[in-house]
């Protein structure tokens, strides 16, 4: 019987010796679900030091007509203003944010005073990624974010939509005049 526990010894010994070589030490540790990051919400994230500001939540909703809505927020942990560009393409957004300060390019967004951020001919393919530069001061970083469409039924109703010279997006085509219609009814001409 003792050659049967020295025997036993020697198999856990060379089992803990060879666990850590063989990646099952990996299921020992928690360190490997810890470093994880993980940012919750949709759009992307600068991952650089940008002078102390933080890009989140960068997202392109485009239409297929080529017009792309733009959202992102822009976070100001450092102690001074920071004065802070994003390049989209053709088209340039510089703010100016004070020590602390946050701004939400979304004009849904009830703590948010923007308006809605619409580039023209954009031409991103929805469902690739396009690359953005940040810019904070000397320092900058290029983020991929995420092009889509109006497919996902949460976005669509945010996926810019045609001018005022397309008729499809004029809200009064095809509606009448309430006043019209009675003075029609009742035989009297309105002048509008």
């Amino acid at each position: 019987m003792k050659k049967r526990t020295a025997r036993l010894a020697v198999a856990a010994a060379a089992f803990a010796a060879i666990a850590p070589l063989t990646g099952c030490a990996n299921m020992l540790s928690a360190d490997q679900t810890a470093e994880y990051e993980y940012h919750g919400g949709d759009g992307a994230w600068s991952t650089e030091d940008l002078d102390g500001v933080d890009v989140r939540g960068l997202l392109i909703l485009q239409s297929e007509e080529g017009d792309a809505q733009v959202f992102y927020t822009l976070i100001n942990g450092a102690d001074e203003p920071r004065n802070v560009t994003l390049e989209f393409g053709p088209e340039t957004y510089t703010h100016s944010l004070d020590a602390g300060e946050s701004f939400s390019q979304d004009p849904e967004n009830p703590a948010s005073d923007a308006e809605p951020a619409i580039i023209s001919g954009l031409d991103a393919k929805p469902g690739l990624l396009f690359d953005v530069e940040v810019s904070v001061g000397s320092t900058s970083e290029t983020i991929t974010a995420q092009v889509l469409d109006g497919s996902i039924p949460d976005y669509a109703h945010l996926v810019p939509t045609g001018g005022a010279s397309d008729p499809a997006a004029d809200p009064t085509d095809g509606m009448t005049d309430p006043a019209a219609e009675e003075g029609a009814e009742a035989g009297t001409a309105v002048e509008g």
